[in-house]
């Protein structure tokens, strides 16, 4: 973060609206932007006469990137006020305001008014908008871990732009485009059953009368059952809890992805909780399918509508829970979830239990990768944990020296391979950690094959085997680790794309127990990719996608494009908290501060887009509706794409 002077301000006259419907027009100037690059930033709209519509669209543009701009959104309220917070990126050279193919070129000229803040006044506004976030960042200050407080406070700021649920609840829906009710003579008959407590069945029996969807009927669960058994393949069913209610369009939206493919056995969707006065609050926003998740009750997807035929005719449908049901039915098909909210409780969600440690059913024999250069101190206290504080039945453990000089260093390797504990392969040239990897994927001994930062250590002796556990599912690809920094804050608990770019750590810089994780941190789940500080895979599948892309991923992104090429071939990524590590996080390599390295990672970011763009601007397991630049579940602005998304790249059930 840069400090500076007292706030400055900018105030710009936009143009004459063009009818040009991709016209962009300029509200700061390459002259201009230095000023504000780097630093904190408020950006005030005001457009009486609604030229720009509900929502503005920003575009920090960065010359030389990719992407190039770097989109933010900026609800305008009907009064034609706007304000956006954000922190400005290093490198950009102006910032644009997109006008939509929707706005109105007629009107009063909107103006803008650019305001760089000091660290003080960012301070007090993060501190007034969410206090116990930034408690939890002024703990991160007091353990002296600076670059995770830099990290949150940065993001508190960005999340400034968060709205409020009902704003956003009335933009959102406000945009969404009603289709004309169909013959219901023509509609596949949805069949509901109201469980629970007969004082509330009204109340959903209201709700289900107000649907778009023109064929609904009520029925008993036994009976349902009886129509399971007969497997009649155009019956849909829905179960709801009395007192449940569904937004008026929620039927029609859950059934299309069924109607659309008939290999989708059911579909679930997004909640919120509504009080008797019909007040809207805490929205749940859930990932596509994700069975973990879905056994311990975490996705809690009430109100799903199944394909009757993909549930057998003796599984009870009235005392299973929804995730059982879902489960039930992904044996058919697949399970499609529509990033809707159309579900609306009248009791909060039943709390959840943690994930269970699994047992494994295989031996833990394993050939370990840990690339290094130098720093003795750190590759001793990684090996020690490895042979001292492990439980393990056959370790091959192979360090990828690259040109390590240091005499400590070298005498390490010489006490660890005189006793064979070790197999040492030197690897000469500029550090290349994906070339690191495949050596030492090569030379591996065993089929399960684990990378293993040089800065890593175990927490706990069965750390291990818990990662071998899962991948006792042969759907299973990859398993990734809980990570901590020394301070005990989270480093690593997944990852999410499309965060930060290309794709940021989940949960990064969080501390557990303190309710900011939705207790994500407790659960087992599918995730899109997870980071290669340790990392357990398959040495056949490394070699069926071709390893870790040593040409144009030398350094940054070889991991998450090595998780995506696995998933592309249908395989999952499971990470668990039950295999806890410590990381220094790439202590031994420094920091990407010097011209080459800038260079070099910019070059990884703009192939990772090339290669993968659509997929990390779309992570199934990251909701649409929450915000990629603030990350950790904050409500967006305006959501992504709002279609029926799949847990599998390749269609897995």
């Amino acid at each position: 973060m840069k400090s500076g002077p007292r706030p400055s301000s900018l105030l710009m006259k936009i143009p004459t609206m063009s009818h040009d419907p991709s016209h962009k027009l300029l509200v700061l100037r390459p002259d201009q932007a230095a000023h504000f690059e780097g630093h904190a930033l408020r950006i005030d709209i005001h457009d009486p006469d609604h030229v720009l519509g509900s929502v503005a669209k920003l575009g920090l543009i960065r010359p030389g990137r990719v992407p190039s701009s770097l989109t933010r959104t900026v609800l305008i309220n009907n009064k034609g006020c706007g304000r956006f917070y954000g922190w400005t990126p290093v490198g950009m050279s102006n910032i644009i305001l997109e006008v939509a193919s929707h706005s109105k070129p007629e009107g009063r000229r909107p103006s803008v008014a650019v305001h760089r803040v000091g660290l003080s006044r960012a301070a007090f506004f993060n501190t007034v908008d969410a206090p116990w976030a930034m408690l939890q960042a002024c703990r991160l200050l007091v353990a002296k871990n600076m670059r995770g407080f830099q990290y949150r406070f940065a993001r508190l700021y960005d999340g400034l732009n968060a709205p409020a649920y009902d704003v956003w609840t009335s933009v959102v829906e406000q945009g969404d485009i009603s289709i004309p009710p169909r013959d219901a003579a023509a509609l596949p008959a949805v069949m509901v059953s109201i469980v629970g407590a007969k004082t509330l069945v009204e109340e959903t029996r209201r709700s289900l009368a107000q649907q778009s969807y023109g064929n609904i009927g009520e029925i008993d669960a036994p009976s349902a059952m009886s129509a399971a058994a007969g497997k009649t393949q155009n019956i849909f069913w829905m179960r709801l809890s009395a007192g449940m209610r569904l937004h008026e369009r929620a039927v029609e939206k859950l059934i299309e992805p069924l109607l659309a493919d008939p290999n989708v056995a059911a579909a679930y969707s997004d909640e919120d909780h509504m009080d008797a006065r019909g007040r809207r609050r805490n929205p749940f926003f859930k990932p596509a399918w994700n069975p973990p998740l879905a056994k311990t009750g975490w996705l809690a997807p009430d109100g799903a509508i199944f394909r009757l035929s993909a549930l057998e005719g003796n599984f009870d449908l009235e005392q299973n829970d929804a995730g059982q049901l879902l489960i039930e039915a992904s044996k058919s098909g697949r399970i499609a979830h529509v990033p809707r909210v159309l579900l609306h409780r009248r009791q909060p969600r039943p709390s959840v239990a943690a994930s269970p440690i699994i047992r494994r059913r295989n031996q833990t024999k394993v050939s370990v990768v840990i690339p290094t250069r130098d720093r003795a101190d750190l590759l001793h206290t990684c090996l020690e944990g490895l042979f001292r504080r492990t439980r393990y039945d056959d370790l091959d453990v192979i360090v990828i020296d690259n040109e390590s000089r240091e005499p400590e260093t070298l005498s390490l390797f010489s006490h660890y391979e005189e006793r064979s504990l070790i197999n040492r392969i030197k690897l000469g040239g500029t550090f290349n950690f994906a070339r690191a990897c495949n050596l030492g994927v090569e030379n591996a001994r065993h089929e399960l094959i684990l990378l293993l930062n040089n800065d890593v250590e175990p927490m706990e002796p069965g750390w291990l085997d818990q990662l071998v556990a899962e991948l006792d599912d042969e759907y299973i690809g990859i398993a990734g680790a809980m990570l901590f920094f020394p301070d005990g804050f989270v480093q690593h608990a997944g990852v999410t794309l499309g965060s930060g770019s290309v794709a940021r750590h989940s949960f990064q810089f969080r501390k557990p127990g303190t309710g900011e994780d939705f207790g994500l941190l407790e659960q087992r789940q599918e995730m899109s990719a997870v980071t290669a500080a340790c990392l357990l895979t398959r040495r056949s599948l490394w070699e069926a996608v071709g390893g870790m892309d040593e040409e144009h991923l030398a350094v940054a992104f070889n991991d998450v494009d090595y998780c995506l090429k696995v998933r592309e071939i249908g395989k999952g990524i499971m990470w668990t908290p039950h295999a806890r590590l410590y990381h220094r996080e790439s202590v031994s390599r420094g920091k990407d501060d010097t011209p080459e390295k800038l260079a070099r990672f910019a070059a990884e970011e703009a192939y990772m887009h090339q290669r993968w763009g659509d997929i990390l601007a779309n992570d199934p397991f990251y909701n649409p509706n929450l915000s990629l630049v603030v990350g950790d579940h904050s409500l967006d602005v305006q959501p992504r794409d709002l279609s029926p998304r799949f847990g599998s790249l390749a269609g897995r059930r």
